[in-house]
């Protein structure tokens, strides 16, 4: 099957290679600082990532949502003089953010270290984790505005070379350091963050110099643009802030309440390495496909909604949660039952059965709240994201704060908090657009298909896995075996129901106007 360019399945398609390429990478980064730093360390990063992504998404989650809908509504409307100007109007307003924020950090840098994050060892990678917000902002604008004009190819390109050299400075820099002070190691991994931000905003600047159409007419700024702009950007932000704040304020908590619970320090603050640097990305290593498909389709659904075509959005958004549904149930349901050997396999760390299910299922639920919250964005209904968002941020953290300090709960608490409140987010979005686009229901396609299909990958996974125990002398081997015995057991099935999710992409969702010819 040729696959056109211009498409949902093109770009779905660039950004998945790209991003499985990171979650490749990026697993071997965590492997890397697990080993140089340890639980404990992985702990202390976390507390100063914490404040990073506050101030990242204070700074530039709105702004990069705004670029990328106006430069795909521009697109579409065949208005590519406006991009200069939205380009112009991001950066100063991020760089005017961004200076209030180093401000900050900066002047009480030591004050929200110790008193605010428990930790005086944090403060030292302030610095550079300012220089690193600063770069990391000019490459996602202007990742931000590629991917508004379909232009994937750009981002994927740039963030593999950035994860790459990031990589080898952060190991280059922790191996000759050799130290056991994890304030320092924090401050080396973002130290090694920086570098490799230099590399992607210079890439990504020479790549749209050289974009740039020399017979496109810029225009000025406009009042309308600027009002447009500001209407996207703010509650996007203010979602992004509110949530990631409240989200810090999780992670500095719950090393706290599992204190009440009966741990150490060292056990708490090693309870919250292993969750957010080991745990949590071995059960979301499907995100590299289901944010592809959410990235893809932002555009598409903005481009649609710009030139007035309803029946494509009600397409591109209920077609949209059913092939997340199809990727990300089944891929998780797979990782479930080899979680616990990969988390040994890589990390070191064992990791108890009902923890991983737990987490399973909350990672399940975290990608239908993902698409359906980007789905909202795309729209232009993000007030309603950012009420639903912070609501249930804000209920995980109460939640978390009581069920946590129970010793017979303990991290399990933090857990079904997330589990609780991820359902009731996604309902809540469902809800919304099912209301605000009318498109149809069809629980069976939309849930029904997915949890089937994932709910037998899950067993089929334990019994191909004792299978190749017994024939295989290698846990990779075994491993791999596995995962690509359940694959073509995925594929069979799916076609034995009449799915066919390349024709999907590439077709149905394309041309909604084609008459079915297939069970969903």
């Amino acid at each position: 099957m040729i696959i056109q360019k211009k498409t949902i399945l093109y770009a779905a398609g660039v950004l998945a290679c790209g991003n499985i390429v990171l979650q490749a990478l990026g697993f071997l980064y965590r492997v890397l600082l697990s080993h140089y730093a340890g639980a404990e360390g992985l702990g202390v990063y976390r507390l100063v990532h914490s404040v990073y992504l506050v101030c990242n998404a204070g700074c530039l989650s709105g702004i990069t949502m705004a670029c990328s809908r106006l430069s795909a509504a521009s697109e579409a409307r065949g208005e590519r003089g406006k991009i200069g100007m939205i380009l112009r109007l991001a950066f100063l307003v991020f760089f005017s953010v961004c200076m209030f924020c180093g401000a900050c950090l900066l002047l009480g840098g030591k004050w929200i270290a110790s008193d605010i994050l428990g930790d005086g060892r944090c403060a030292r990678a302030f610095p550079f984790m300012l220089l690193c917000l600063a770069l990391t902002g000019i490459e996602n604008i202007f990742k931000s505005l590629f991917i508004g004009l379909e232009r994937m190819q750009y981002a994927a390109t740039s963030e593999v070379c950035e994860q790459l050299i990031r990589i080898a400075t952060v190991w280059f820099l922790l191996y000759q350091y050799q130290g056991k002070d994890y304030g320092t190691i924090a401050m080396l991994i973002f130290a090694g963050m920086v570098i490799s931000e230099i590399f992607s905003a210079a890439f990504l600047s020479v790549l749209f110099r050289n974009w740039k159409m020399p017979n496109v007419k810029q225009v000025s700024m406009e009042r309308e643009t600027v009002r447009q702009f500001f209407f996207i950007a703010f509650p996007v932000s203010a979602s992004a802030l509110l949530g990631n704040v409240i989200s810090s304020a999780g992670s500095i908590l719950l090393p706290k309440r599992l204190m009440v619970a009966g741990l150490s320090y060292e056990q708490a603050l090693s309870a919250l390495g292993v969750l957010s640097g080991m745990a949590m990305p071995l059960l979301l290593l499907p995100i590299a496909l289901v944010s592809s498909v959410c990235t893809a389709l932002l555009p598409a659904v903005t481009g649609a909604q710009a030139i007035g075509n309803c029946k494509r959005v009600r397409a591109l958004v209920g077609r949209a949660i059913t092939t997340v549904g199809l990727i990300a149930v089944p891929a998780t349901a797979v990782l479930i039952p080899l979680a616990p050997k990969l988390s040994v396999l890589f990390f070191g760390q064992s990791l108890s059965v009902p923890y991983v299910s737990l987490l399973g299922a909350t990672a399940m639920v975290c990608y239908y709240q993902m698409a359906s919250g980007s789905l909202l964005n795309a729209l232009g209904l993000q007030h309603w994201n950012v009420v639903i968002s912070v609501g249930a941020e804000l209920c995980q953290v109460l939640l978390m704060y009581r069920w946590c300090a129970f010793p017979w709960m303990g991290i399990y608490g933090y857990l079904i908090a997330m589990l609780i409140t991820g359902v009731a987010a996604f309902l809540l979005n469902f809800i919304i657009l099912y209301r605000k686009v009318g498109f149809s229901l069809r629980p069976i396609r939309r849930f029904g298909v997915p949890l089937f299909c994932g709910t037998a990958l899950f067993f089929w996974t334990r019994v191909f896995y004792q299978m190749f125990s017994q024939i295989c002398y290698s846990d990779i081997t075994v491993l791999a075996c596995t995962v690509v015995s359940v694959g073509i057991l995925y594929i069979i099935v799916l076609r034995l129901m009449g799915i066919r999710l390349l024709y999907y992409l590439s077709k149905r969702i394309e041309k909604p106007y084609l008459p079915r010819l297939h069970m969903w």
